[in-house]
């Protein structure tokens, strides 16, 4: 098991509360983007506006809005994204982070 399932629902249940939340992308995203010719730069803010559970492979997945109007909707996993230090759910958001990346490691 990747994920703790039910600590997994309850940040995911404390994140629908807290919509949207404000984050910055990963370098791997922005470097992602910019294969798909959109320019993003890892200090743009971007807006979590909706999330999913992706079950254990996938994980909590975030639907972005961006600082500017694109094509398509993006949706992408937690742990390519940076909360924002002073954000209410910060802390939880980087510990489900860490814990996930650690537990796909050893995998």
């Amino acid at each position: 098991m990747i994920d703790d399932y039910q600590e997994a629902m309850e940040l995911m249940n404390k994140m629908k509360n807290c919509l949207p939340i404000p984050v910055y992308p990963s370098k791997k995203f922005v470097s992602l983007l910019e294969q798909r010719n959109i320019k993003l730069k890892a200090n743009q803010r971007l807006e979590i506006i909706d999330v999913h559970y992706l079950g254990d492979e996938g994980g909590i997945s975030c639907t972005l809005k961006f600082p500017f109007k694109t094509e398509e909707n993006y949706v992408i996993s937690l742990t390519h994204l940076r909360p924002m230090v002073n954000h209410p759910l910060a802390k939880d958001l980087r510990k489900y982070q860490i814990h996930r990346i650690k537990n796909l490691a050893q995998q």
